[in-house]
């Protein structure tokens, strides 16, 4: 079976994994199931989706690097679904490191579990892997970036608000 059936037929198990381990992060302790799993089902059926479309070298090149660039739906929803997830794990005290924990035990539950289905590989398998890698790669880029950004722009919002409430203060006593 290649991985991207795998992943369509095995999605529930896949995610049963992804939520164990989380589970086992700190935040994810008292988290409850749909919290748990956020964005994970979207995820790995864009990661699917993705893999089962044609993609040009420049295109692979391009997500190798975690730049994206597939184009089409399927890319463009994997993207979405990441950058929803990096954005709801800092609304859940999710630490960066945490997130990309989360990234790696999802792509080792997948390829453990499908090793353990495919009885002897062949060549298509190594491509189907390396067209994961790079559909989870480019995910966690994604991930990693809309969590930076959201932890930026709060940031900023906490310097401009420490700005203003101390800008008061400080010019009733130069008034004085």
């Amino acid at each position: 079976m290649r991985l991207a059936e795998f992943i369509l037929a095995n999605i529930e198990p896949i995610l049963a994994e992804w939520e164990d381990y989380a589970r086992t992060l700190l935040p994810g302790a008292s988290m409850s199931i749909v919290e748990l799993r956020d964005d994970a089902q979207s995820i790995l059926l864009a990661t699917a989706r993705d893999m089962q479309n044609r993609q040009s070298l420049e295109q692979q090149e391009s997500k190798s690097k975690g730049d994206g660039g597939a184009g089409g739906a399927a890319s463009d929803r994997l993207d979405i679904a990441s950058d929803m997830h990096g954005v709801e794990r800092v609304s859940s005290g999710f630490h960066i490191t945490d997130v990309v924990s989360e990234y790696r035990a999802l792509r080792a539950s997948v390829l453990r579990l499908w090793r353990e289905s495919v009885p002897q590989t062949e060549r298509k398998d190594l491509d189907d892997l390396t067209r994961f890698n790079e559909s989870l790669d480019q995910s966690l880029a994604r991930g990693v970036a809309s969590y930076s950004k959201r932890v930026d722009d709060s940031r900023q919002m906490f310097l401009a608000i420490l700005s203003h409430d101390l800008r008061n203060p400080l010019s009733t006593i130069r008034t004085a």
